[in-house]
């Protein structure tokens, strides 16, 4: 077998990619959540990124993304910031998320990405 070269910055991306996937996602699962909808982690896997998949009614006026939002690298505080932020299509949050409670407005879609607690 041949030696191993170097990493050039061409691939680096790559092998990123394939260590956040290693690191937290092969074996968590992603929920799926709609307009009022809850997540909680009880004692599973917490959610370490979540994707605004939708926001918005017919029309397109976004709404409040979170009724509640926890996690345990986020002071409460913190979380009220954003659960009072209007968050747009295709933004993403990152966290040690332990609860979340998607917003009220009709057409909220949020993609929550576990973590692996196997690895």
């Amino acid at each position: 077998m041949a030696e191993p070269t170097g990493i050039t910055t061409n691939v680096a991306p790559i092998y990123s990619a394939d260590l956040l996937y290693e690191q937290n996602c092969k074996c968590g699962t992603i929920e799926v959540l709609g307009a009022n909808e809850q997540w909680t982690a009880g004692t599973g896997d917490k959610v370490w990124r979540i994707d605004v998949l939708y926001n918005g009614d017919a029309s397109g006026r976004p709404a409040r993304v979170f009724s509640t939002l926890a996690a345990s690298n986020i002071s409460s505080e913190g979380c009220a910031v954003i659960t009072s932020a209007y968050l747009l299509n295709g933004q993403i949050i990152m966290g040690d998320f332990t609860g979340v409670t998607a917003g009220v407005g009709a057409g909220i879609i949020l993609i929550l990405y576990k973590d692996c607690s196997q690895s």
